[in-house]
Formats: C-alpha cells, structure tokens, sequence
C-alpha cells in the first residue's frame, strides 16, 4: 500500500480516544481526552485517586528520540490501557502507565540496540535470553525486578492481535514465567489453607450487603459534608470584614443557635467515637476525662477554619469552651454528631452504626469502595 493510501488510515488511528472504556471522573468528557497520535497522554480524567501525582498519569513521547522506540511504546500502551485479556492481563489502570511505559523503554531501546532499529519481527529468543543477562548483570537490582521488566516481551507475544506492528509471533522462554526467567526463587503456590464454608460466607454476604444496602448511607453523609463545608466556606467569608471580637461574638451566637436545635431535636453534643489524635482531657481537680468533643462538626456549622487559623479554635479560652461544657451536662453526647441517619437492620430494628464524623466517614468510604472491589473479584 502506498504511503498516500496509509495516510488517511494513519490519521484515524492518530485520532483515536487513549482510554476508549475506561470510567471517567465527572464532568469529563471522552472526546476531550488525550489523542492516540499526542505527543502527551493526560490520563488524569480516568484516576480517582486523589493523592495521584501528576507525572505519574501522564506520559510524555516528546523525550524518546527514535521514532521506533517510541511508537512501539506507544503500541503497548494503547493495548494495555485498552484490552482485557482473561488469564494474563485485565485492562491497565490508567494510575500505572508511567510504570508500564519506563519498563517497555527500557526493553526497546535495547532491542535497537542490537538490532539498529526497533524491529520486532528481527526479534528471537537468543536476543531476549540476553536480554535478560542484560538486566540480571546489575548485581543491586533484585531478581524479582528483573522479573517485572521481563513481562515487556511476554507482553509484546500475549497482545500481538491487538499491535499494529503484530508483536512478536514467538511465545518467549516457551511459556515459563517471567519471575522463574529471572531466577526468583520464591515463586510458589499458596499453600495457605482455604477459608472454611462457615467463615466465608457471612464475610461473602455481609460484604454485598456493604455495597447494596448499607453504601447509601455512606453517600448521604458524604453529600452532607460536602455541603458542610461550603457552608463554612461562606460563613468565614463574611465575616472577614470584622474584627476579631465581632467575629467571636458570631460565632457564639451561631453555636447557641445549634445548641437551641440540639435541644429541640433531642440529641446531644457531637463527640468523636474515640479520643481524637489518642489523647485525652482530664479535669486538673477531679481527674474525670473530658468527653472529645467534635469542634471539627462545630467549626462547620458556626464557621471557623482551624486549619487556617488555629487561634480561632473553638475550646480555646477566648472561644466558648462555657457553652459547650453547658450543652454537655444538659443535652448529653453523642457519637458522631452528623444529620444523615443511618439506616436500621431489618433483623434488630437498631442502626448499623452510631452517626458519621469525618473520621468514620472517610475510613468506611474508603471501605465500601474496597468491599465492592473485592465483591467484582468474587
């Protein structure tokens, strides 16, 4: 086929969406995504996390010189972000691909160095056995690193229907895994005995009951605090044009306001379920331990951003330390501390569980998300 023929076809391929399935954050949109034919891949849209560093979502080709090296890499990385393949590879996770497209570099840049050019249809098994002499000559890296590079060419065979330029058409060190090439001697089968019927299956239904029934919850009250927090946002907006002791004084009359709602709801101050960063307060007469009361729920509600300004804490001196120590002895505590209610188990008539609080919410959404992980997997 002529180059003018290739042209348009090439074109189309350029123009393709990197992440073709992959589940988007909110508000993106898949056909502003990153380009097959980019010079950059932004996958940031397509990673959750959000401690995620952004050099580790994005790959940059501009820095891979040769234009072989670098568009077989580009090959690899489309099928791995794109294609399951059951009992080798399910789909790249778009927060990996820096890992995925180092390790493929590295492997091409040796295959043209042997070879002159990035050509894999040179590519036999004496060139990956040296290959892997190559990387085992580095006495400090471990053989379980070599291991993990090796994957590149088992990959380059497993994905062969999925690259343009074919793969390799050999499968390498006949089938024998990659660890056991580099000589990892610990590869072995899990010998760990099997979870009995009886433990199991609650764990199995109590699981899928996390995700299905009990999840909402977990949403409501992250909804809530999303709303919370604006809603402090706005309230420490407008009192930045007064001074100090104007400012107090809101805040006061704004926690007596909520104490008044407590009241009428019947519900007590809002405490932690457990003593906040492990210490605790006594009475310096009495030696009674002080309840942990929840300021993080107040400084929501009467807006105070202790982060911003931690003279501001409400339990200093010049706070109101008084009337939360009246609302305690009058209305009592209560764990948590937040509105969203919590659903009730059909077989108690009880709650699940004791109100949410920023602490619980953020360790049991990060469990519902890996209650449904594990419930897939199942």
């Amino acid at each position: 086929m002529s180059k003018v023929a290739l042209a348009p076809l090439r074109q189309e391929v350029d123009e393709r969406p990197v992440l073709v399935s992959a589940p988007l954050k909110q508000g993106f949109d898949r056909s502003c995504l990153s380009r097959y034919g980019d010079a950059s891949w932004d996958l940031g849209p397509a990673v959750f996390r959000e401690n995620a560093r952004r050099c580790h979502v994005t790959v940059h080709f501009d820095p891979v010189e040769d234009i072989g090296t670098r568009e077989a890499i580009r090959e690899l990385l489309y099928a791995r972000l794109n294609f399951d393949l059951p009992g080798h590879h399910k789909k790249l996770p778009p927060a990996c691909v820096r890992q995925i497209f180092n390790r493929a570099r590295r492997f091409f840049e040796f295959v043209r160095g042997e070879l002159g050019a990035v050509d894999l249809s040179r590519v036999d098994q004496q060139l990956l056995d040296r290959y892997a002499r190559h990387l085992q000559t580095d006495c400090s890296r471990r053989s379980v690193i070599v291991g993990h590079l090796l994957e590149v060419p088992v990959d380059l065979y497993a994905f062969r229907d999925h690259l343009p330029s074919g793969g390799l058409r050999f499968q390498p060190w006949s089938g024998r895994a990659p660890a056991r090439v580099a000589g990892y001697r610990h590869v072995r089968e899990n010998r760990t005995p099997r979870m009995p019927e009886e433990v199991i299956a609650p764990l199995l239904a109590w699981s899928i009951r996390y995700v299905t029934e009990l999840a909402p919850d977990i949403f409501a009250a992250r909804d809530e605090l999303d709303r919370l927090e604006s809603h402090c946002a706005k309230l420490v907006q407008s009192d930045q044009a007064l001074d100090r002791k104007q400012r107090r004084d809101r805040q006061r009359r704004r926690l007596m306001d909520y104490f008044e709602r407590r009241r009428r709801e019947e519900r007590g101050v809002p405490i932690w379920g457990t003593a906040h960063n492990g210490t605790t307060m006594r009475h310096p007469e009495t030696g009674d331990v002080s309840p942990p009361v929840n300021s993080h729920l107040l400084h929501l509600h009467i807006g105070i951003d202790a982060r911003a300004e931690s003279a501001m804490h409400i339990q200093l001196a010049g706070g109101a330390p008084d009337l939360i120590d009246a609302a305690i002895r009058e209305l009592g505590v209560e764990t948590g501390g937040m509105d969203t209610c919590v659903s009730l188990l059909p077989e108690s008539d009880r709650s699940w569980r004791s109100r949410f609080d920023v602490k619980t919410l953020a360790r049991k959404s990060g469990c519902c998300n890996q209650q449904h992980i594990s419930c897939v997997h199942i």
